[in-house]
């Protein structure tokens, strides 16, 4: 039996081959680029905003009575001061306590909202009204 002999080129091609395969390889294993905008470092602030307004929409719709409005302030406090640590610190544990107090705030908010009357015309009369 005769050694079969590889001549350099084809060495050559299949070397360059696994080479190039290897880099396809590595390129899909390694970590892709973030891509967008960070987030900003004021978003908790615009999210206490809009759980404030909901909370004061609760409470402007009577969705909220005087029995739970002690409660919802207390918790509407609360996540305004974690908001505005978090703002000051910026540090993850004070990221992590102000979004706990945005949870607690919007979880004490009404789910469901207030009956429509027959008529838009007479709701929009309704929330006129002091």
């Amino acid at each position: 039996m005769t050694a079969m002999k590889v001549s350099r080129p084809a060495a050559w091609r299949s070397a360059t081959a696994l080479l190039v395969a290897g880099g396809f390889l590595a390129g899909c294993a390694a970590r892709p680029e973030m891509t967008g905008l960070p987030p900003s470092p004021n978003s908790r602030l615009y999210a206490y905003l809009i759980a404030h307004g909901m909370a004061r929409g609760a409470v402007m719709t009577r969705q909220i009575g005087p029995d739970g409005l002690t409660r919802l302030v207390t918790l509407d406090k609360a996540a305004q001061q974690a908001t505005l640590n978090a703002l000051k610190l910026q540090s993850s544990s004070a990221n992590r306590q102000a979004d706990q107090a945005l949870s607690n705030l919007l979880a004490d908010l009404p789910q469901k909202p207030p009956p429509m009357t027959s008529h838009p015309s007479e709701q929009t009369q309704k929330n006129r009204l002091p």
